[in-house]
This record gives structure tokens, C-alpha cells and sequence, in this order.
């Protein structure tokens, strides 16, 4: 007998697994570059049609109003959203206890390599440094990024506890954060148009470097983790998979009950953090809280 669940049937005894259905308004659909991850994903995913009474997975767009998109959307019946990149807003406007999964699309923390890189940080020296810097082509995006790094250094495992501003201008802004065993954690961002967006992490301890570069997803190229002890340097074996695919892999997971998740939880702690350090809302740029073109991120 075929059991099904959460809109799906699984390949057993003869039945077969019903994508989950995803809709999303336009700037959702640019901004998480939905249409392509959708594409690639099929056996998981399918869009939504324009006759479709509802969908199991809803996208919202991170830009201003998104706590208050958010919960309309968890209203509706579905059974799983994603929050493409999500602007800064206080602790407590985050949707609290929702009923169906969340997770959190960031333009570089979701990134595979991410994880793959986070056992490299079991057990760090509490003496030693790590480093999260990005390359920025916006003003206006200065605030995201720091959510993203953010969000980066947490699932490494360090997350932040604190924060304390060193600079921050229009040309970007340094950082001193630790973790709750302190760790030291420098937080840096550059605003340049003379190379795409990019994030890097690394750490360095008596006897380990490690050097993870994540572009952005709109270019296509991978992650390169390289790893240096005193035998030498190793490049670690590549992923090719944007943050965008891995986030809908995961929201997959979780709306079927395959995976747990708290990044709205996680998200609420981050803002905690970073508004210590944040310029108060009027003053803060308007692109980092509205969107006012559409991002370049096609894959």
C-alpha cells in the first residue's frame, strides 16, 4: 500500500514521488534566482502553474516588510518557505514558533563548502584568529553581508556572542566579534566594482591555516577550501553546487520531515548580535532595506 505525505509519494511497491510545487512573486523569483534551481532540482521541485489553487513551498524576498510577508505566507497552508536574504530588522519582529520549516537562503553562507569546511573548526584554539571578509559591490548591501557573515560564522560553529565596531563608512566596515568560548573573530567588508562579490574565510592556528573562498552565486565558479599543515597545502575535493540549489535541498528535506532546521532562530540571535553595531533604521541606506533593481543572480 502507498503511504503519502506532505503532497508525496515515494518509490515504493510502485508509487512515485510528486514534486513539491514552489511559487514566489517576481523579485522573490530574481532575487533567489529561483526559476534555474527549480529546473535543476526536478525530481524534487516543480513551479507552480498560474492555475494552481496553492503550493506547498512559498519564496519571500528578505527586502523591508519581509517579518510581516513571512507571516501571511505561513498562513496560507503551506508547508515549507524560503527567505531569500533577508535585511536587517530588530530581534523581535521575526516571526516567532512558526509551524512549517524556514530556512534562509544567504548568498554564501549556505554554500556547501561551508559545511564541509566546519569540522576544520572542532575543537579551535581559543588563542587563535578567524577571519571573515567579502568583497562588496553595493553600499547599499553592506548590511546583508554582515547578516551573511554572520550566518557564515555560525555554521562554521563560532557563532558570535559579540560584536564591536573597529570602522564602518561608506566604503565598508571593520568588526571585532567572539564566540561564547572566545574565539577572536574579525568581520571586514569592502565596497569595490573592481571584482564580483565574494566572501573569505580564515583561520589560523599554531599548526592549521585554513582558507575557504566562496564566490557569488551569479558567477558559477565553486568554493576552494585549501588547508595548509606542515606537510603542506591541500586543495579539498570541489563542490559544484550555488547556495540557492543547496537552500532548496534543505527546505526539501525539512517540509518532508527528513531534516530539522532553526535558522529563523538562528537569524534572531544574528540580528541580536549585529544591531549592536547597526545604524539606527532612518539611517541606514535605503537599498539595504528596499529593493530597488533587480539583483544579478542567475544561478
Amino acid at each position: 500500500m502507498c503511504r503519502r505525505r506532505a503532497a508525496q509519494r515515494f518509490d515504493t511497491g510502485g508509487c512515485v514521488m510528486n514534486p513539491l510545487r514552489v511559487s514566489a512573486d517576481a523579485t522573490a523569483i530574481r532575487s533567489g534566482a529561483i526559476a534555474p534551481v527549480v529546473a535543476s532540482l526536478p525530481v524534487s521541485l516543480t513551479n507552480a502553474g498560474t492555475d494552481t489553487p496553492a503550493s506547498e513551498l512559498v519564496a519571500v524576498d528578505g527586502a523591508l516588510g519581509w517579518p510581516q510577508r513571512t507571516r501571511d505566507a505561513l498562513g496560507n497552508g503551506t508547508q515549507g518557505l524560503m527567505l531569500i536574504q533577508p535585511c536587517p530588522v530588530t530581534a523581535d519582529e521575526v516571526p516567532q514558533t512558526p509551524s512549517v520549516p524556514v530556512v534562509v537562503d544567504y548568498r554564501f553562507a549556505g554554500n556547501p563548502a561551508v559545511l564541509t569546511v566546519a569540522g576544520h573548526f572542532d575543537g579551535w584554539p581559543v588563542e587563535a584568529l578567524v577571519e571573515v571578509s567579502s568583497l562588496v559591490s553595493d553600499q547599499g548591501d553592506l548590511h546583508r553581508h554582515l547578516l551573511d557573515q554572520l550566518a557564515t560564522a555560525r555554521r562554521l560553529g563560532l557563532p558570535l556572542t559579540d560584536l564591536q565596531p573597529l570602522a564602518w563608512g561608506p566604503s565598508g566596515y571593520y568588526l571585532r566579534g567572539s564566540t561564547g568560548l572566545g574565539v577572536p573573530v574579525l568581520l571586514s567588508a569592502h565596497v569595490t566594482s573592481a571584482a564580483p562579490a565574494c566572501l573569505r574565510v580564515r583561520g589560523l592556528a599554531p599548526d592549521l591555516a585554513i582558507e575557504l573562498s566562496v564566490p557569488d552565486p551569479s558567477t558559477a565558479r565553486p568554493a576552494v577550501l585549501v588547508t595548509t599543515t606542515s606537510g603542506g597545502a591541500l586543495t579539498e575535493p570541489t563542490v559544484w553546487e550555488s547556495a540557492h540549489r543547496a537552500a532548496w535541498r534543505r527546505l526539501h528535506a525539512a517540509a518532508v520531515g527528513a531534516l530539522p532546521v532553526t535558522d529563523l532562530d538562528d537569524l534572531r540571535a544574528d540580528l541580536t548580535v549585529a544591531n549592536h553595531v547597526l545604524p539606527p533604521p532612518d539611517n541606514r541606506p535605503s537599498k539595504a532595506l528596499h529593493e530597488t533593481s533587480p539583483r544579478k543572480d542567475p544561478s
